[in-house]
């Protein structure tokens, strides 16, 4: 028996995580990144939404939209009734290229989105990477356009975190789980680590 065996609750993929809005029903797949819709009262597909990667978590849906996040990097805004895109925001920047390397044994953006979205007030949040050292983006971009209102681009790296036995180091964000607001906080989850908290409507860290 392994020394350390995998920790079932990380494990995004094993099994999917339905979202039902009136009459549809939504899943996203880590098998084939897609999004599918199914009419509730007959079973039958609605529609199916392909993007570049793995899409791991549930998606949300606010105004009769769909948004969702890729392995691939980017987020997605479709219309739920017909599946068509009508956006979509990469959570990385425009000055850093496009790069993939295997991740969970599938080829993954440098800057999955695993941070999954959360609506609010009509603004989605998402966060974009989960390694530190290749960089971590925390958005906040417009429901309707998909135009990013703003952009914490500095929490890959941040002084005087508190770590295991009150021990305080240098540390950054590892974004993996459903985002969550609370009053005038977002919570981003990290996996095993502890959640942070931004101002939700200026993106500053407030506590980590």
């Amino acid at each position: 028996m392994p020394a350390w065996p995998n920790e079932p609750r990380l494990h995004f993929d094993a099994a999917f995580q339905p979202v039902v809005s009136g009459t549809t029903l939504l899943f996203v797949s880590p098998n084939d990144g897609s999004l599918r819709a199914f009419d509730t009262r007959s079973g039958q597909t609605r529609w199916t939404f392909f993007t570049e990667g793995p899409v791991r978590l549930a998606p949300v849906v606010a105004g009769g939209r769909a948004y969702a996040g890729s392995d691939d990097g980017w987020l997605y805004g479709l219309d739920l009734a017909e599946g068509r895109l009508l956006w979509k925001v990469r959570g990385a920047p425009a000055d850093r290229p496009d790069r993939r390397h295997l991740g969970n044994n599938r080829l993954v953006s440098f800057w999955p989105v695993r941070g999954g979205p959360v609506v609010g007030d009509g603004t989605v949040y998402f966060a974009a990477g989960i390694w530190p050292t290749l960089g971590v983006f925390v958005l906040a971009v417009d429901a309707d356009s998909g135009h990013v209102q703003w952009c914490n681009d500095g929490l890959s790296l941040i002084d005087d975190v508190r770590l295991d036995h009150n021990d305080l180091r240098p540390s950054g964000l590892s974004p993996q789980g459903h985002l969550l607001l609370s009053g005038e906080k977002l919570l981003i989850p990290n996996g095993r680590s502890m959640p942070a908290a931004l101002d939700r409507r200026s993106g500053k860290l407030l506590y980590y």
